[in-house]
Order: structure tokens, then sequence, then C-alpha cells
């Protein structure tokens, strides 16, 4: 237990930071609100797997709760016949709907928690859009806003770009590309309440939590070093549960064959002689 230092540094890998975040969701007050008095969607996304086993309390394969991925070879999409859909609470309790079954329904005291795909220094984050008709945000975003639902969107530093996303916005699209590594994409803005490790680390134990380093090796690839600042309980606090996720294995996906896939991926376009 710390009891005289007020400032701690700690690493998280992208799976361990992806378990913080995921907790500080599950305590957020709106929330907490929404799985008692109404209704809580959470989009499939490899964050929000984690978003699903705390507020759920349920652990689940977290590699079948994704579509839209990353993978080495690039932009990619997880395979279809092995995916999970969306989860719809109703008062906290599983419902076995779809998004497109709710959305009418939703209004001011729910919640969509969605992922993202990048998020800047100024809070704002963005999602990549592979469907040519914007997947599950083209589908939803209009009616979210239009009702005044609450959108939380779980988001690791990892993911930090150092342009504003509005700037990067114009730059994409899944038809402005030449050739692309896998499936073109483009991008919107997700508006609503972004969580990333700072937001947990405050929601959770009251601390402030800087961001000061970035990558690593064996493991740590994609990591951050924070430094945690607060009092001695509530760091505390931090430290044991920090220390209590290290070593959260990493999120294994299964991508979707190219040649089943209905995406317009790298394959159909005609590419650069490069």
């Amino acid at each position: 237990m710390i009891m005289e230092s007020q400032r701690l540094l700690v690493t998280l890998a992208p799976p361990e930071a992806k378990r913080l975040i995921g907790r500080g969701v599950s305590k957020l007050p709106q929330v907490r609100h929404a799985l008692s008095e109404g209704t809580v969607v959470i989009a499939p996304g490899t964050t929000n797997a984690y978003v699903y086993e705390e507020i759920t309390g349920e652990r689940i394969d977290r590699g079948r709760f994704a579509i839209g991925i990353v993978t080495r070879r690039g932009t990619c999409v997880a395979k279809a016949s092995a995916r999970m859909p969306e989860i719809v609470l109703s008062r906290g309790l599983k419902t076995g709907q779809r998004i497109k079954d709710v959305l009418d329904a939703l209004g001011p005291q729910d919640v969509f928690i969605k992922g993202a795909n990048a998020v800047d220094p100024w809070g704002n984050a963005g999602v990549y859009l592979g469907s040519p008709t914007g997947g599950t945000m083209g589908m939803s975003i209009g009616t979210l806003l239009a009702r005044g639902v609450q959108v939380v969107v779980p988001v690791s530093l990892e993911k930090l770009v150092p342009f504003q996303i509005s700037e990067i916005i114009p730059e994409m699209g899944n038809r402005r590309f030449a050739a692309a590594m896998q499936m073109p994409v483009g991008m919107m803005q997700v508006p609503g309440k972004v969580v990333t490790e700072m937001e947990a680390a405050r929601i959770l134990f009251g601390c402030r939590c800087i961001p000061v380093g970035g990558g690593g090796v064996n493991g740590a690839e994609g990591g951050r070093c924070y430094v945690l600042e607060g009092d001695a309980g509530s760091l505390g606090e931090a430290w044991e549960y920090l220390r209590s996720i290290k070593g959260e294995p990493p999120v294994q996906v299964e991508e979707e064959s190219c040649y089943e896939c209905k995406m317009s991926c790298s394959l159909n376009i005609t590419p650069l002689s490069y």
C-alpha cells in the first residue's frame, strides 16, 4: 500500500488500459442511472468488450465482440460468423434485442456506448467507417442526437492522434484512396462523453492521471506510461487496482476471410505501381 508518496508512475499495456477504461465506464453516474431506470446499448468493439464485462459481471470471448479491427495487415473486419452482436440492457437485464429494435424508443435517460479509433488532445473522438453506409454509427447517430440520448465513447490514449478529428475527417473516405492496406475507411466524429485512461482514473480513484510516454517492447507495444497524482488514500486504492490488472491477456480476433468478405477491400482497388 502506498502511504507517503503523492505520485505514482505506472505502465499499462493496451489490454490493461482497456480493462481500466471498462471499469471507469461502468461507474459513470449516467450509466448507473440507465442501468437502473433506462436502457444501455453497448455496441461491439474491443474496448467495449471490457465495458460489457464490467457492467454485466459476465466474462465473454472478447475477440468475438468486435466488427471493425486493425491488424498487422491493415484495417479489416472480424469474421462475421464468429461475431457477438451488440448488447441491449433494459433496467440492467439483457433483452436479446438489437440496436434497430430499440433505437426509436431511446431518450435522454438512456446510454449508447460506442468505441473509437482515434482521440485527439482536445477530447474529440473519431470512428472508422468501412461500410459504404456508415455501419453502426451511420445507422444510429442522427436518431441518437435528435433524441438526446447520452453517448459514451470509451477510447484508449493508445489511439491518440496529433491533429483535431475535424481536420482528419476530410482526408478520409472509403472511396478516396488509390490503394489501401486491406479495407479503405472513412471517419466520423463521435459526439459524446469520451472516457480515456485519464477520465477512468478520475472516476474510479479521484486521481489526476497524466500520460508521460508511450510505446514499448515485450508485450508493451502500444502501451503508455502515466503519472497518477492524488492523496495517499486515493493513490493506494489506484495502486492496488492497477497491480491487479497487470498481465491482462491481449484480445485475439479472428479476421474475416478475404474470399468471404463482403466489404470493398484492397483486392478491389486498382493499386498504384509502388
